[in-house]
């Protein structure tokens, strides 16, 4: 049981490879994640900071570089996985919609995978705090968003393709339904 353990322990901390990290950037890119994750011209790659404004108040982008103080370089891969695709933050309160796991769930979790492997190897760590949400009290309880959560945020499970559709074509929509999304978030109509 020991032995099993350490070696769950070691292979979350070993070297991932590098087709794998290049599969995870084509992902990365494929979902434009530093458009958000970036704030402006001025801000690192995926350091976070940016401003979302919202009826409610903003919310401000997190560090999602491998950084282990203020991003994600202490996340295991389920943390992530949990982050992205169910919305549910590593002390386990929800992420506000604006980050949109919702369509986020449709990734595979071998893409998931390639992304975090990206993400932990082949992004530079950015020592930049994360800003708090400048959302008044009560609505800056994050609890009822769980609500929200159980309610619209779909399950996580991998795309199925449509075996009777061209694979490119199924790999297109995959990409759309799945990483798409958040180009509209990203870009003015």
């Amino acid at each position: 049981m020991l032995g099993a353990l350490s070696c769950a322990a070691f292979a979350e901390e070993a070297p991932a490879d590098s087709n794998l990290i290049k599969q995870g950037e084509y992902l990365a890119r494929a979902g434009d994640c530093v458009a958000c994750h970036t704030n402006g011209k001025a801000g690192k790659p995926f350091a976070g900071g940016l401003p979302m404004e919202t009826p409610i108040g903003t919310i401000y982008s997190t560090n999602i570089t491998p950084d282990k103080e203020h991003g994600i370089g202490g996340y295991t891969f389920e943390e992530f996985d949990d982050a992205v695709r169910k919305g549910v933050r590593k002390d386990g309160s929800t992420l506000y919609p604006a980050m949109p796991y919702p369509s986020f769930a449709r990734i595979s979790e071998a893409d998931m995978r390639a992304m975090y492997a990206y993400f932990m190897h082949g992004v530079e760590p950015v020592n930049v705090a994360n800003k708090d949400t400048d959302i008044p009290w009560p609505l800056s309880m994050r609890w009822p968003l769980a609500f929200w959560r159980g309610i619209f945020a779909p399950t996580p499970s991998d795309f199925v393709a449509n075996p009777q559709v061209d694979p490119v074509l199924e790999r297109g929509r995959y990409l759309v339904e799945g990483l798409g999304p958040l180009r509209r978030l990203s870009y003015p109509a």
